[in-house]
């Protein structure tokens, strides 16, 4: 657990029968104002006085002197500035401007003084809101779970703790992530809120409450390696530095070893991913997380020549005049069970892609697997996988799929 104290400083206050976790402060303002005030208003008001208390900062910041804790990452920096670390966050937008800065201050540093401009986030976290299953799953590879006192979107959370805390009330649901409930997450007062941010988005009124929302952007990240690296932050953010630095140090050096035995492969099979959904095919752009795993697993992504960073919306034709020879076809699908069958009949001249005519059509349940929570964070899972599927056993190093499997007619 990283040797943090969950419990000190804290409070607990009931609502609609569900036990809630407060910061002592927070739990006497609620309490007093409830006191004169309905419930609604009662939050309300704490929620003002949250705003008013608030440690948010400016994103914008000049260069900080001290030890550089990343390399991978292109959108995140790490320095370590001795009583405090300053965590930058460039625009994936914008890439001469930065979207946030974090002044991380551990508890144990009492309050440091000349602290540079940004939002300042006091450290380990003990009461965190987490909007991603994602995340909540490397803070459970951290060994800080118990940290996670609130969740949106609580259905696409596999984390085990996390579903038992839901069912026993720990955890609270606090709505979706793109409309939580205001009252629910003002009555949690978690010290932080962890995000995944969107172009020309805003988080509504979550943002008047006063609570630092850390931008977790590394879903942006066009490489493997760059985005596992956003581990280091939530260690950071949990008081676990050294699990965290310990996870990717073992990651990295599994995604290289295994990058390296597929580039001394003699064959490259060409490969395509996704399928036809509703007239348009996303394919993997040039400067791709996708592509950039694709080609460290020995693959060949038809658009590898392309600028862009992310997804390329095109109709079937173009996408089969480039591919319809591809060797393998990687087909992400959350249930029920799709067959060949099925994949013609949704779009007949799938039928006519090499892959299909060789029965190389492979599909990842994921309503059922651990892949979207695996591969942000330990990429060299889904590395192997590729490998296996691309190059066989003698490269991967075994004969198993963990996600994937060949569809049946």
């Amino acid at each position: 657990m990283c040797g943090r104290d969950l419990d000190a400083g804290r409070g607990i206050v009931s609502l609609g029968g569900q036990i809630l976790i407060l910061s002592n402060n927070l739990l006497n303002t609620f309490l007093i104002v409830k006191s004169f005030l309905s419930l609604s208003l009662a939050l309300s008001a704490t929620a003002a006085i949250l705003t008013s208390c608030s440690g948010a900062g400016s994103s914008a910041g000049a260069e900080v002197s001290g030890d550089t804790l990343t390399a991978g990452a292109d959108l995140l920096t790490l320095v370590d500035c001795g009583s405090y670390v300053v965590a930058d966050i460039k625009n994936p937008w914008d890439s001469t401007r930065l979207l946030q800065r974090y002044v991380l201050v551990p508890d144990s540093a009492g309050n440091p003084e000349g602290l540079p401009e940004g939002t300042v986030v006091r450290t380990p976290l003990r009461n965190s809101l987490v909007y991603s299953g994602v995340h909540a799953g490397a803070i459970r590879d951290l060994g800080a779970i118990d940290a996670v006192r609130g969740v949106a979107d609580a259905g696409y959370f596999t984390v085990a703790e996390v579903k038992a805390g839901l069912k026993s009330g720990a955890v609270m649901d606090v709505g979706s992530s793109m409309s939580p409930d205001i009252e629910r997450v003002t009555v949690l007062g978690p010290d932080a809120i962890l995000a995944s941010p969107y172009q020309n988005s805003s988080y509504g009124l979550i943002e008047r409450l006063g609570i630092p929302i850390i931008e977790c952007a590394d879903y942006m990240e066009s490489t493997p390696l760059g985005r596992a690296e956003w581990i280091k932050l939530i260690g950071e953010l949990y008081g676990c530095r050294h699990e965290a630095d310990s996870i990717y140090k073992e990651v990295s050096a599994e995604y290289s070893r295994l990058a390296t035995r597929a580039a001394s492969a003699s064959s490259h099979p060409k490969v395509i991913t996704e399928r036809l959904t509703n007239g348009v095919w996303f394919v993997p752009g040039g400067r791709s997380y996708m592509s950039s795993i694709i080609t460290d697993a020995g693959g060949v992504n038809p658009w590898a020549d392309t600028p862009d960073a992310g997804s390329i919306q095109l109709d079937f034709a173009s996408v089969f005049d480039k591919a319809h020879d591809a060797d393998i076809w990687l087909i992400r699908n959350y249930g029920p069970e799709l067959t060949l069958s099925e994949l013609k009949s949704s779009y007949d001249l799938n039928s006519r892609i090499k892959a299909f005519e060789n029965g190389d059509v492979y599909v990842a349940d994921t309503s059922t697997s651990t892949l979207f929570d695996d591969f942000p964070f330990h990429p060299e899972k889904l590395l192997r996988e590729y490998i296996l599927l691309f190059l066989g056993p003698d490269y991967a190093g075994t004969d198993k799929t963990q996600y994937y499997q060949r569809i049946e007619k």
